[in-house]
């Protein structure tokens, strides 16, 4: 790495960061046992989706200076947790602990920030969401019998997620068949991921992001599910058999119906894929998910259970869950470009 003695410290002991709010992606990118510290000044806060980043112009003590780039968390997901596009500004003094970029010898991921004054921002904001008061009707029982699924949800991080695509283990001969494994070898997530193109991948990768919600539609004949997270948007329509001659997609085409206070979504019909880019997991044309969404009127959660079988790549059946609040904010244009991204 390149270092400038007086403003860059390579921190020696390991730090305590928020992995709560951490992008899924930032392991391929930042080593995390590479604690830094950037003294600076800010030349540009770029407030934008799918990541925000702050450049600081480092100096050392012989004049020579560099600009560093700091990666943080989406837009969307920073202005809901009290930030602006004046959270930073240029001039601004400003220390940085981050984690160093794993290719970017001036590169890091931001953790913390520490202003001329003393005001400490820290990466994930610590302001909570607003409390959200009308949980009854929000976990009602329409007068039909079907579950009020709709309105925004958020993902309750307090939870976790369980299943396939919580760790970062690259799967092997015992998920995957030889065509599988095959498929995976030309993968790989520092450089294939589709969030650089803008995709969020797969429908579980859909329901994952934490920070940005999930709005729900429950109409007549459909269910329209918008999630923020790379403004992906599906239609279910409310079926039990799908279609002849489907044409093939990324996210598949979706039926569903409601089964007591749970709705079963069942999706075939999908262009290959990956179904999780951390770790790599890619998909054939024959992959076949079924996402079960209940209600638990108990907890006040809405949960997801989700499992995908593919006869060409799947030794056996893959699955997943998560868990949902009401969020206190709907879904917002997320408005990623692949020059942002891909980066």
């Amino acid at each position: 790495m390149r270092t400038f003695s007086q403003k860059i410290v390579v921190v020696g002991l390991v730090l305590s960061f928020n992995t709560t709010n951490a992008h899924h992606s930032n392991a391929p990118h930042y080593d995390r046992d590479r604690p830094i510290m950037i003294e600076g000044v800010v030349t540009e806060f770029e407030f934008v989706n799918p990541h925000a980043f702050l450049h600081i112009q480092v100096t050392d003590g012989d004049g020579k200076s560099a600009v560093w780039s700091c990666e943080m968390l989406t837009a969307n997901t920073l202005r809901r947790l009290g930030w602006t596009e004046n959270t930073f500004t240029v001039g601004q003094e400003v220390s940085v602990m981050g984690i160093a970029a794993r290719r970017d010898p001036l590169g890091c991921s931001f953790d913390s920030g520490a202003l001329a004054d003393g005001t400490v921002i820290n990466r994930g904001g610590g302001i909570a969401d607003p409390f959200v008061d009308d949980l009854d009707q929000r976990f009602a029982i329409l007068a039909d019998g079907i579950p009020n699924l709709a309105g925004p949800w958020v993902r309750d991080r307090s939870r976790g997620l369980r299943g396939l695509g919580v760790g970062s283990r690259l799967p092997g001969a015992e998920l995957l068949t030889a065509a599988g494994l095959e498929a995976q070898a030309t993968y790989d997530d520092r450089f294939n991921d589709p969030s650089f193109e803008c995709s969020a991948a797969s429908i579980t990768r859909a329901w994952s992001e934490p920070g940005t919600p999930t709005e729900i539609d429950q109409l007549e004949d459909r269910i329209i599910i918008r999630h923020e997270y790379m403004d992906t948007v599906r239609e279910v329509y409310l079926a039990r058999e799908h279609p002849e001659g489907l044409v093939p997609r990324r996210y598949g085409h979706s039926v569903g119906w409601y089964e007591d206070s749970t709705l079963v979504i069942d999706t075939i019909g999908f262009i290959p894929g990956v179904l999780t880019p951390h770790p790599g997991v890619l998909h054939s044309d024959v992959l076949h998910t079924v996402e079960r969404l209940t209600l638990n009127r108990e907890e006040k959660i809405l949960e997801l259970e989700w499992v995908a079988e593919d006869a060409k790549y799947f030794k056996s059946v893959l699955s997943g869950a998560s868990f949902y609040g009401p969020a206190p904010y709907g879904v917002d244009v997320y408005d990623c470009t692949p020059e942002r991204a891909n980066r």
